[in-house]
Parts: structure tokens; sequence; C-alpha cells
């Protein structure tokens, strides 16, 4: 810790260097800069250096500096921030440990496409059906967002489309093409290819993806085809409508978890049979999930002040997993509706801005599970139905006091209801459970020091009921005495920039006390349950930085940009007991205690250009027990490529190396496995490359 705290004392002291040698001859911006980006969660619609929420952003050029294939490193570069691949396709995703009850998925996080929801009522949401092409940027709110955003303790992401502004004036309409293709190791195959246009009424994009892999290890094949139609159009002056239509089918192996001695020997098998259970290659463990998804958003300008936005999602997955004990098939139809009424008055210096409305989330839920004979369906063993619902109403009120100081208050509630019926049982009566609401206040303020650097201050509460997974995991019990977990979460920061904009920085520490929290278990047939634990303990530092080096420079290195993250977390678990074993004061599970990061970006006057992002993860603990842990690593990845503007098309030829390092390393730990089977090895070093064509 005092070796990387010495570093970080040189790093900054070189930035001030380099700054007191190249300030004054600034040029034009090249390099965007993160408070820039408007901030649109929790109705700010503001820079983030005017908004009092922790925020990360992942851009568009960041989602371009390394894989082709998944959002996963560009995600990673944030802060408090985990997205983790336990095999290809395999995603999950963590803010500030949130992933402690995650085994596959993202759970407890709230996600959004624009303003549509897209996270369902059983609290599912399928992320890795996203097709990062079509992706302008990620919005990444950090910590309890249920003063808005209904059940959740983890955060709430925004994925925001790649569709061109609507054109101003009377100019004839514009139509853009886009092509790639990659190549890589372990047999890696993509290509998309996407259509634009634009004129004064109408913005949209069709994208068409297909992804495919051999993998790392046994068992780990892996296909993904999206087809997108995603835009707004300008109905009248005061009517915009945005919409997006997806269909995703995906499938890919799941490999199984290994003990150590496994990984160590062959880190590329599948989990082996033993002579109480066959392997993954056996039982052909996979997953396939063919979602179509629809949503439409209207925002209508009622009159000077108000404003209504209302949005309608759509969605249907038909799911099949052959897994090592069973074969689980499940026919999802979810709905949802998200209103608001948004009163807005600016008057002099004082701007007050107030929102009111409510977000409706239903789920059914025809939950199959019969034997897996070698990847066939066998005799069944249960047979359910599920049905979910949650209402999430909210009213929020902001208020720009002066030039400095700005006010946000809100206050939110989440009913969640469920039924489940047993159609296998002699009662086979349909059965509820209704959840107790809370009310979920969250206060913010922001006080600018200066022009270019500001305080802000939040207090929240979180709220998250169990999962329609977690109340029937995939072994097919009913655990209707899982509670939601809920807690405080207090945090503070200061952002800005400096340096004539080249240093933008922000830094922020928060405490987040969690009680009944949902933990994962695993019990000896390796089937998947989950309790509530007494609470948890999450203190964290998160703190990022960019700085451009050299920004326009008319000689042959035009930019250079220089970028670093820190996370340090102090988890714990508290008041935590399962029958004779304490684990009150252990390391919360899964999460290491720091993870640093830096990058370096270059691009020359001739096209070239050369992305690298080195990242150290320290040791986690696998167990509530505290009795193993995973080994930290380093991880280095880069991006070599050449780009070049012709007459009527851009091209790019890249190609790029992920674990440059060649570490032995899991990318995804099976947290609490039965025998010790915690790691997913990741592949060693690999390589990529692509082509990439705009006219």
């Amino acid at each position: 810790m005092m070796k990387k705290s010495i570093y970080l004392v040189f790093f900054f002291h070189s930035l001030y260097t380099s700054a007191q040698q190249t300030s004054s001859g600034a040029g034009s911006d090249t390099i965007p800069l993160m408070t820039e980006v408007i901030i649109k969660g929790f109705e700010s619609d503001r820079r983030l250096l005017e908004t009092p929420v922790s925020a990360g952003i992942v851009s568009r050029s960041d989602i371009q500096r390394f894989s082709t294939v998944s959002l996963l490193p560009s995600m990673n570069r944030l802060p408090g921030v985990s997205m983790e691949e336990r095999s290809p396709g395999s995603y999950r995703l963590s803010i500030r440990g949130s992933l402690l009850r995650s085994p596959f998925g993202v759970r407890n996080i709230k996600v959004y496409w624009n303003d549509i929801p897209f996270t369902d009522a059983g609290g599912n949401t399928y992320f890795n059906l996203v097709d990062q092409h079509s992706i302008g940027h990620v919005e990444v709110l950090k910590g309890p967002g249920g003063s808005m955003y209904g059940a959740n303790t983890g955060g709430v992401v925004i994925l925001h489309p790649d569709e061109p502004a609507l054109l101003q004036g009377d100019i004839a309409g514009e139509h853009h093409f886009r092509g790639q293709a990659s190549v890589g190791s372990y047999g890696l195959l993509g290509e998309n290819v996407q259509w634009k246009y634009r004129n004064t009424n109408i913005s949209s994009g069709f994208t068409q993806s297909h992804l495919q892999s051999d993998g790392y290890r046994q068992n780990t094949n892996m296909r993904r085809d999206v087809l997108q139609w995603n835009g707004s159009a300008r109905l009248s002056e005061k009517d915009k409508l945005d919409w997006i239509l997806m269909y995703a089918d995906i499938f890919y192996q799941t490999p199984g978890g290994l003990n150590l001695t496994q990984m160590k020997e062959n880190p590329r098998q599948a989990r082996p049979g033993t002579p109480a259970a066959p392997g993954a290659v056996e039982q052909k463990a996979a997953i396939y999930n063919k979602t179509p998804f629809g949503g439409i958003s209207n925002r209508y300008q009622i009159s000077k002040n108000w404003s209504n936005i209302t949005s309608v999602m759509l969605a249907y997955s038909d799911f099949k997993n052959p897994f090592i004990t069973n074969f689980e098939t499940r026919k999802e139809t979810n709905l949802g509706f998200r209103t608001k009424m948004v009163y807005h008055t600016a008057t002099g210096i004082h701007d007050l801005k107030f929102t009111a409305g409510m977000e409706w989330l239903y789920n059914y839920s025809a939950i199959d599970n019969y034997g897996n004979r070698q990847g066939k369906a066998d005799t069944v063993q249960f047979k359910d139905k599920v049905w979910a619902r949650q209402i999430s109403p909210f009213i929020q009120g902001e208020w720009q006091v002066d030039e400095k100081f700005q006010l946000q208050a809100g206050l939110g509630s989440n009913l969640f209801l469920y039924h489940y019926q047993r159609l296998t049982d002699r009662d086979d009566s349909k059965k509820t459970k209704k959840l107790q609401n809370q009310l979920l206040p969250r206060v913010a303020v922001l006080y600018r020091i200066t022009e270019s650097i500001s305080l802000y201050s939040s207090v929240s509460k979180g709220f998250s009921p169990p999962s329609i997974a977690e109340v029937r995991p995939s072994e097919g019990s009913f655990y209707s005495a899982l509670q939601p977990e809920y807690g405080w979460n207090r945090e503070a920061g200061i952002r800005g920039t400096a340096w004539a904009n080249r240093l933008f920085f922000d830094f922020t520490v928060y405490r987040f006390k969690l009680r009944d929290a949902i933990v994962r278990r695993v019990n000896a047939v390796d089937a998947e349950y989950f309790v509530n634990s007494g609470g948890t303990d999450q203190k964290g530092i998160e703190a990022f930085a960019e700085y451009a080096l050299v920004r326009n420079s008319p000689a042959f290195i035009k930019d250079v940009k220089l970028s670093m993250g820190i996370t340090l977390n102090d988890f714990s678990f508290t008041d935590y007991r399962i029958d004779d074993k304490n684990y009150s004061g252990n390391d919360l599970t899964g999460v290491p205690g720091s993870v640093w990061s830096g990058g370096l970006d270059i691009t020359t006057r001739w096209g070239w250009y050369l992305n690298t992002s080195f990242s150290h993860t320290s040791k986690l603990p696998l167990n509530d027990g505290n009795t193993f842990f995973a080994d930290p690593y380093d991880i280095l990845l880069g991006r070599l490529g050449w780009k070049k503007q012709l007459k009527k098309c851009a091209v790019e030829l890249f190609t790029g190396v992920d674990n440059a390092l060649n570490q032995l390393y899991s990318l995804g730990n099976d947290i609490n496995a039965f025998g010790n089977r915690y790691y997913n090895p990741a592949a060693v070093r690999n390589f990529y490359g692509g082509l990439n064509i705009i006219f």
C-alpha cells in the first residue's frame, strides 16, 4: 500500500510539472472531457460538474479503445465498478460490491435504455443481450437510487444510443454506413453493420451484429446475434418520440468452476465429473436465450414550464439452461411502464425543477425443471408459475439556489408483490407474498468552489427485494422467507478541472451500511440458494483522473492522454451468523481490497494510435468464512491502429492484445462454491484484429 501511495504522489507531481510547461500553449480541445457530458440521471440534464451525484461515464471513444466484443474493459476503468466474464457471453456487473448476490447476470442494479426500463419486475437484467456497437455512452449512477428508480441498492445504469442528433434547418437527409469485421484467438469472429439516417424530423440507426467464439476452456463455445433498430422522431415542436426494437439470440456454454489444484494443473478444462455428479461437458451445460425487446418513450412539452415523459416496454424471453444437476426452461413475459411530470422554471439565478411520477413493472414466468440427461430434458421435477409486480412512485425537487449552491431532494417507495404456484404439487394453489414497502429518501447538495471545481454530498436509502431467481433458484425450492435488503448510504466528493482544462479529477468517499444483505450459498449437490445475513458495513474511496499531456499538437504526436483510477474497499459483514458459524467482522465475499488502474492513449498526425491499459486487483475472499482467497493479479491491454480519411469513406485497421502479461487468474469467481470450486480461469495472452469502414 505504501509503495502504491508513493507512485501516486509521483504521478500527480509529474502531471503538475507537465502542466506548468505546456498550459500556455494549449490549443483547441481534441480529447473530450468527462465534465462536458450531460448527466440525465435524477433528471439533472446538467454537466457532470453541476450534478450532485457520484457518476461514472463510459464514452463512445472509451468503448472503442479496446475490445470489439464487450463493454467489459471500458466499464472496468470506472472506480467502484466491476464487470466480470465467467465464460464468453456470461457477464456479471457489480457496483460497490453489489455482486454478492449475483451468480450470473445482473441483479440489484436498475438498467435503462434512455428512459425505458430494461430491468424486469423479477429483478433481473439480461445485460449480455446488449450490443455495444449500438451504444453512444453509458451513465453509471453509484449508490442507491431508490428515490427515483425503485428497487436497488447497487446503483443505476443508463444506456444511451449511438444515433446522430436531428438536423436543424432546411437540410437534406444524411445516410451513413459502417461495417466492422474482427478475428481473434480461440476462434473469435465478429462482424457488424450499421446504417444511420437523419433529417430534420427523424434520426435512426439499424444495427446487425454477429459474434462467435470457441472459448479458451472446454465447453465455452458461444454465439450471439442481434438485430436492433433505435431512433427518435420529432412529431411536432412539442412532441418527440424515441424507440428501440431489438431481437437477440444468444447461446453460450458454461464450463463450471474449478478448484485451485484443477486450475493450476489444467486451466482449460471444464468442471470434471465426480462419483456424485457428472461434469459440464457430459451434461452439455449451456445457456440458450432468445429475447425480443421493444420500447417507446414520448416526451411532450405541455407548456413553457410543464412536460411529460412516458415510456413503455414489452419483452419476451425463451430461456433454457441444461445444468449439471437439472434442465431448466423459462418462458418470461415482461411489461413496463414509466411516466413522470416535470415542472421547470427559472427566474434570474434561481432554477427550480419538480418531478413526480411512477414506474410499474410486471413479470410472468413459467419455470419448469427436468432431469438433465447429457443435454436432454428428462423426467419432470417441477412445473411452476411465478408472477411478480413492482410499483415505484417517486417525487423530487431540485433548486439552484444561486450560482454556487444546488439542493436536490427526492422521495421514492417500492411495492413488491409476487405469486407462485407449483403445478406438480398436490396443493397447487396460488400463494402470495407481499414484501413491506419502504420510503426511500435522498438528499444531495452541490457547492461550486470555483467555476471549475465542485463539492458534492448526498445521503440516500436503498431497498432491494429478492429477485425471482433468488426466491425460486434453479434447484427448485421456494424461499418465501427471504427478506429484502436495505440500507443507508452517505458520501461526499470533489470533482473538477485544472490547468487549462487539461486535468479532470473526481474523488469520492462513502459509507454504506446494509441490513439483511442477501448472500449466495451452495449446498452439497452444488445447487445455489440465498439467505439473509445480518448486514454489511461498506466503506470506500474512489478516485479518477484524466490528464491531456499533449493536446492537438501540430507535431507528429498529436494527442497524449493519461488516466488513473483507484478503488479502495473496506467491506465487512456485521452480525452474520449461520447455524454455529459466525462470520461477523469477515471481509465481504468476492470484493477485493483495492483496484488500481491506469491508461495511456497516443494519437498521431498520420493516423496511427496506441491505447494501453493496466490494472492491479488485490486478493479477494472467495467464501464467507474467509478461508480461501484469490491471488492478486495484473492485467495489461493494448490496441494499435491506423485511421485514414479518404474522399468518401474512413478506414481503420487495428490489432490488439488482452492479458499481455499472461496471468493465470479468474475473471469471475463462484463465491461460496461447494468443493472449493471457486475459479473460472480467464484466457491467457490472446490477440485480435480487424477492419472498420465508415462511409
